[in-house]
């Protein structure tokens, strides 16, 4: 399986376990993915509140992983930590190609 497939389907079931408790709760929290298209451009560009929110997230997740480690928890918070690490390089990597090279 790819990294971005495994990065999908661990992102998709951080959001469906979000979703579950926030349907709990009486609130929905869900991330809107894609949002709509405008009639200026056809691209998909995400919204600066969805970049805050996966931030967020991601830092969540973090602190989740950390605290499975306290709890002895070695084979979850080490896949955790995997895959964030792997999120981290894939956004250096984006970041990177993004750049205009320096004249």
């Amino acid at each position: 399986m790819k990294i971005t497939q495994l990065l999908t389907k661990a992102a998709m079931g951080k959001v469906n376990r979000a979703r579950q408790q926030a349907s709990t709760r009486g609130t929905d929290r869900t991330i809107l993915l894609s949002p709509a298209r405008t009639e200026r451009s056809r691209i998909q560009w995400p919204t600066g509140q969805q970049v805050r929110d996966v931030s967020k997230q991601l830092a969540r997740i973090s602190r989740e992983g950390r605290h499975c480690e306290l709890a002895g928890d070695y084979c979850k918070s080490g896949d955790t930590a995997f895959q964030i690490q792997e999120i981290i390089r894939a956004t250096a990597d984006l970041f990177k190609k993004t750049q205009r090279p320096k004249t």
